[in-house]
């Protein structure tokens, strides 16, 4: 009885094409039907790289800095919303002479097209920027972009604006 059972499921199956073709045979086929079967199935997607914003959590804190993400994700929109509009992370930057530390508010972003212009021309037009700074908070600009020489190993760089610099920029010559 167990043999009748093992003759009609797959196993038996298997078995009996093993018998009559051989193991090779049937190995050969197994690995056609798999090589199918990957090439049917989904693709993985593809890994995003890392953030604007964690890659400049990780430089702020090697700097020896308590920082904090601030922007939020708001589900029913599908967006980021920044603190007031342009932070992404607030720093606590301590100071080496024992003043006290200072806080300093970061819109992070990568620079690809234009995205530091764009970004800057944000701040410029939300007045929370001013009244953060003139709070006496700092504000700056960070943007990530990978850069080298042609021919050699591209390396993240950083490339920070303050807010002074921003204002000196949008005044006219």
């Amino acid at each position: 009885m167990i043999d009748d059972l093992i003759a009609k499921s797959s196993i038996g199956h298997g078995l009996a094409n093993i018998r009559e073709n051989g193991i090779d045979a049937e190995l050969a086929d197994l690995a056609a039907e798999s090589a199918e079967f990957a090439e049917s199935a989904p693709k993985a997607k593809h890994r995003k790289g890392t953030s604007p914003t964690a890659r400049t959590l990780a430089e702020c804190r090697k700097r020896g800095w308590i920082a904090q993400v601030v922007e939020r994700y708001n589900p029913h929109a599908h967006v980021l919303v920044d603190l007031f509009g342009v932070i992404d992370l607030v720093v606590i930057v301590p100071r080496a002479d024992g003043r006290p530390a200072s806080i300093l508010g970061i819109q992070a972003t990568a620079n690809n097209g234009g995205t530091h212009a764009a970004r800057r021309d944000k701040i410029m037009a939300e007045p929370r920027a001013a009244q953060w700074v003139e709070a006496g908070a700092r504000l700056e600009l960070w943007s990530w972009a990978k850069q080298g020489p042609a021919g050699k190993r591209k390396l993240w760089t950083l490339r920070v604006e303050t807010f002074e610099q921003m204002l000196e920029s949008a005044r006219p010559a």
